[in-house]
């Protein structure tokens, strides 16, 4: 059996929009690529060959993005023991280095979205994420950034 992919409700409808998008770029360059085809006389054109190339990117794409719908599973409330920061939820920090607050919310990997509005979303995986799973509210922690280490402690859970 497949492996579940647990995810917001709200990254799972940007992944469905995502696959529309997908969806209706490969048939719109299907229809390019048989329009140039039928046009084109010298069969050197270079709009052809890069469709051709682009085309199996897309329906890679495609099929990712099909595939991790299917197995995704939403996570209604944030559902962590004792109240801790679970996959969903927003958390408040406050970076002791910089003395700043930053509104973030623990998602899956798959649903990061960097263009996302509202909080900034911190993928389960990632130092941060990996950090702040199951801390609660006052608690606070060190994470090694590579370059740097960086000091947060959790102000509010959401």
């Amino acid at each position: 059996m497949a492996e579940e992919i647990p995810m917001t409700a709200e990254g799972y409808r940007r992944l469905q929009e995502t696959l529309e998008k997908e969806r209706q770029r490969l048939e719109d360059a299907t229809a390019s690529m048989a329009a140039t085809l039928d046009d084109a006389l010298d069969l050197e054109d270079r709009s052809f060959q890069a469709a051709q190339y682009d085309l199996p990117t897309m329906e890679a794409r495609i099929l990712e993005l099909e595939d991790v719908l299917s197995r995704a599973v939403i996570v209604e409330e944030p559902q962590a023991r004792d109240g801790g920061v679970a996959l969903g939820s927003v958390v408040v920090l406050r970076d002791e280095q910089r003395g700043r607050e930053l509104r973030v919310q623990l998602v899956s990997a798959v649903e990061v979205d960097a263009l996302a509005e509202g909080a900034t979303q911190v993928s389960e995986d990632s130092p941060v994420g990996k950090a702040l799973l199951g801390r609660r509210a006052g608690e606070s922690f060190e994470v090694d950034l590579g370059s740097s280490r960086a000091r947060y402690t959790v102000k509010s859970i959401g």
